[in-house]
């Protein structure tokens, strides 16, 4: 009788972590009805930043907004486009890997196109929008698309893992999309369209005004979710981030394992070598927007962040912890652009063609124009 072949370690560890997925969100939207009724409570968790803090905190706004919202704008136009027309020359572009960091960027630049005007508003006023269901809507798309660039990372560090560690190609294969059974193929725009309800089921009872309410929190964060002074009931977002972490760290302990294991090994032929020497600076690039990921939210999670009483900060610390987690929006593109070789020829190629292309405009005019006069001219010698 023929066995079924058992499941790789890498196999058993992206099940868990899926399975986790739901568990989680349907712990969310149980949970608040299994505590006390927070109803009439007053709300009422701030951190207020004022003066030089202020100033400080809106440069580095500015700095973010400008990497964030830029950078990020200028990925979704490069690796698209080297994708699409230098197929075969970015080969280690065209993993579905790429496709969830392009996901990530596109987060990313939408968190950083509506936070920036938002801070310039409590910048300048200091006050509350009129308009209080702007302020709910304004919080809402924050709060989702930050927990939708949480996930994002945390199915990048998985899809990653399943490549170095895939049994069927040894991890150092262009094909590996085609038998991936969950990233492979079109498959992967299933899981980015199933991270956005994941986030959405996040902050569902905050969207209900269950736990919390998206409302003006007289703070740095200006729109954003309002908790009672015993915290927030939703403890879905705290699992949520903290589940997160734990598996990205587990996903590249195994990586980490696996390539001393194999520190030895070398594949045949120097295609394969140039292949594997790619992988390993896009595994390096996606390594260390893990530990940015861990290094500027850990800050704003362990301060309280709404999800417990709120602490007794100084205006300098919240003005610091706000900062720090901010850049979480803005640093992917640095990271981008100083680990990944390949990412940064996408990038200079991308410009390269478009300078020519604005170039090329006026000089092809010239040419017209120069040919026609010369049949023109021509034309006048045939003439009796």
């Amino acid at each position: 009788l023929s066995t079924m072949p058992r499941p790789s370690a890498i196999s058993i560890l992206t099940a868990v972590y899926l399975s986790s997925l739901p568990i989680i969100a349907l712990l969310t939207n149980t949970y608040p009805y299994l505590t006390e009724d927070t109803e009439g409570l007053v709300f009422n968790c701030t951190m207020q930043v004022e003066g030089e803090d202020m100033l400080m905190v809106g440069v580095n706004q500015f700095v973010i907004f400008i990497i964030g919202g830029l950078g990020n704008f200028l990925t979704l136009l490069a690796i698209p486009y080297v994708r699409l027309k230098y197929g075969s020359q970015f080969s280690v572009l065209q993993l579905n890997s790429v496709v969830l960091i392009l996901h990530l960027s596109l987060a990313d630049m939408l968190y950083s196109l509506v936070r920036f005007p938002h801070f310039l508003q409590i910048f300048f006023t200091k006050e509350p929008l009129h308009d209080e269901r702007l302020c709910y809507f304004i919080g809402l798309f924050l709060n989702l698309v930050a927990y939708v660039d949480f996930h994002t990372i945390a199915m990048i560090s998985c899809c990653v893992a399943r490549h170095n560690l895939c049994r069927r190609c040894g991890g150092a294969s262009l094909s590996h999309d085609d038998h991936d059974e969950i990233f492979g193929g079109k498959r992967v725009y299933v899981v980015c369209l199933g991270i956005w309800v994941v986030s959405f089921l996040t902050i569902l009872p905050n969207i209900m005004g269950i736990s919390g309410v998206f409302a003006w929190t007289g703070s740095l964060y200006g729109c954003d979710i309002v908790c009672p002074n015993e915290g927030c009931s939703n403890i879905g977002p705290f699992i949520s981030i903290i589940n997160n972490i734990v598996f990205m760290i587990l996903f590249y302990v195994v990586i980490i394992i696996k390539l001393c294991m194999k520190r030895q090994h070398v594949y045949g032929g120097s295609e394969t070598l140039d292949f594997t020497r790619m992988l390993k600076s896009i595994s390096l690039t996606l390594s260390i927007l893990i530990a940015a990921y861990i290094v500027f939210l850990l800050p704003v999670v362990t301060s309280g962040w709404g999800l417990w009483q709120c602490s007794s900060l100084s205006h300098r610390t919240a003005a610091v912890i706000a900062s720090i987690y901010w850049w979480m929006y803005g640093i992917n593109f640095f990271i981008y652009l100083t680990t990944s070789s390949r990412i940064r020829q996408a990038y200079r190629r991308f410009i390269k063609d478009m300078w020519k292309k604005i170039c090329k405009r006026p000089a092809a005019n010239m040419e017209n124009i120069e040919m026609e006069t010369s049949v023109f001219w021509i034309g006048l010698r045939y003439l009796d």
